[in-house]
């Protein structure tokens, strides 16, 4: 979750720049290195861009290849985000007035290396209304106001499996996750071996104000649980505001408790495994901490009931 919402902030960043700073000069490689040390101020990271065009049989579309960018201590062996294609449609009036209007945004392969041994690749496809003024670039940053709808695919996390590190954070059930694979039947174990997470489509609307992107209905799906989420992300200071509910499915929650029965404390009412999330901080200082509170009142509530049960039998 941590790391779709990196890439949406970061993807966010860099498209408003490159298209801006593009659409305002019309002219596609002839200030390819003038745009690259823009990007490069404002986002103090090292960017290659392999080439830029403007395709106009289908409207006014501008068009980026190769976008590769990395930290300025690493080696472009060791690139933070890497974007094949880019293509942005502009409405063609508001340059006129040198403003520019996207309308959306499509971004078939994205990568990005968090740096911590994992990789999330997705598309992208944001329908989105953004009039950008012509403003400086830090100016226009803070007063961008837009709204918008997000489709992800294809979505994979490599080298990391979200089931097991959210049954990690449970560490009041020592072991849990290797009592898990110990007792369950294997089609259920073999969930927590994998070693990255599939993540179904994706579709979620947004609004960008007060530079932040900020979002009420975020699901995040996979066949072992998914995250109902909301809060904001911001697109200067990249600071992380956001609560979710991470929920495991009905099938693989009872397959859970009849494992460990201890889990059955976590469950709501319709019998799913819940645990409550909060991600906060800044980038790269940014953390996903369990609501201890919420853990620790559902344990005493089980127990307190499991007492009164056997008092009045």
């Amino acid at each position: 979750m941590k790391i779709f919402l990196i890439v949406i902030t970061s993807v966010l960043i860099l498209l408003v720049l490159v298209i801006t700073i593009f659409a305002l000069t019309f002219d596609a490689n002839r200030y390819k290195a003038a745009l690259i040390t823009k990007l490069e101020e404002s986002m103090n990271r090292d960017i290659r861009i392999d080439g830029i065009s403007v395709n106009l049989l289908r409207g006014l579309v501008f068009e980026a290849k190769g976008i590769v960018i990395k930290d300025r201590n690493k080696t472009w062996n060791d690139t933070l985000l890497t974007i094949k294609s880019l293509n942005a449609n502009v409405a063609i009036l508001p340059l006129l007035k040198k403003d520019v209007q996207i309308q959306r945004l499509r971004i078939p392969d994205l990568n990005i290396n968090t740096g911590s041994g994992t990789n999330f690749r997705c598309g992208l496809d944001l329908k989105i209304n953004i009039l950008i003024n012509s403003l400086s670039q830090k100016d226009m940053l803070k007063t961008l106001n837009a709204k918008g709808n997000m489709k992800a695919d294809s979505a994979v996390l490599e080298n990391m499996n979200v089931l097991k590190a959210a049954l990690d954070k449970l560490n009041m059930l020592p072991n849990l996750v290797q009592k898990l694979k110990d007792k369950l039947p294997e089609k259920y174990s073999k969930l927590l071996d994998q070693n990255y997470t599939a993540f179904k489509p994706m579709d979620a609307d947004f609004e960008i104000r007060d530079a932040r992107i900020y979002f009420d209905k975020l699901l995040v799906e996979s066949d072992a649980f998914y995250l109902a989420s909301k809060g904001s992300v911001g697109i200067v200071d990249q600071s992380f505001a956001i609560s979710l509910n991470f929920f495991i499915p009905k099938d693989l929650s009872d397959a859970f408790v009849n494992a460990v029965p201890e889990l059955g404390y976590l469950t709501d009412g319709e019998g799913l495994i819940t645990m409550p999330l909060e991600i906060k901080g800044k980038v790269p200082d940014v953390s996903i901490m369990l609501n201890l509170d919420y853990v620790l009142q559902k344990l005493i509530s089980s127990k307190g009931q499991e007492l009164l049960n056997k008092l009045f039998k």
